[in-house]
């Protein structure tokens, strides 16, 4: 029997800005770390050594602005989902999936697709998504909580799983119980 799981969503802003932030996370990270590095080596450069009480205040200092910068990165970053959001049409449509044993049938207005799980370049979770990578700039996005079930979640899992290699499937780490 090929058990099929059918999932109709639309995206909201909430979405767009979650699926941003989630593919941006290593590289704000990265910025805020470097920028880190970057500052406490120019300070060491300009002052030479310092004292413990300065030292302590000049990394203090730092953080709060690499604390900063990832912030307001991260605002920057809500701000353009926003502007992308509003000015895609396609996005905001109702679509509906259908995962089965062979694969992903997709719909919406406008178009229609079927792929197999072989074509399927990986599946990564987020805190309230499932993204569907065809490559790695093109996405199918699914928000969880359009999935009619607890169950119905726990067998898309199983099917990607059992579908895809194990370094193609990235689970959200928080993930406590393997049936949520």
């Amino acid at each position: 029997m090929n058990h099929e799981i059918v999932v109709e969503s639309s995206l909201e802003l909430k979405d767009v800005q979650e699926l941003n932030l989630f593919f941006t996370r290593t590289s704000r990270v990265m910025l805020a770390v470097i920028f880190f590095v970057v500052f406490i080596g120019i300070i060491l450069l300009v002052e030479g050594k310092l004292s413990g009480t300065l030292f302590g205040i000049v990394v203090l200092l730092d953080i709060l602005v690499s604390l900063m910068l990832w912030f307001v990165n991260g605002w920057s970053i809500r701000r353009k989902s926003i502007k992308a959001f509003l000015s895609d049409q396609l996005i905001r449509q109702l679509h509906t999936f259908v995962f089965s044993g062979e694969g992903i049938q997709y719909a919406s207005k406008s178009e229609t697709g079927k792929m197999f799980w072989t074509d399927i370049y990986e599946v990564r979770e987020s805190r309230n998504l499932f993204l569907i990578l065809l490559s790695t700039s093109r996405s199918l996005i699914v928000p969880k909580k359009f999935f009619a079930s607890e169950p119905d979640r726990a067998a898309f899992r199983n099917m990607v799983e059992t579908n895809l290699e194990a370094e193609q499937v990235h689970w959200h780490r928080m993930r406590q119980n393997p049936d949520t």
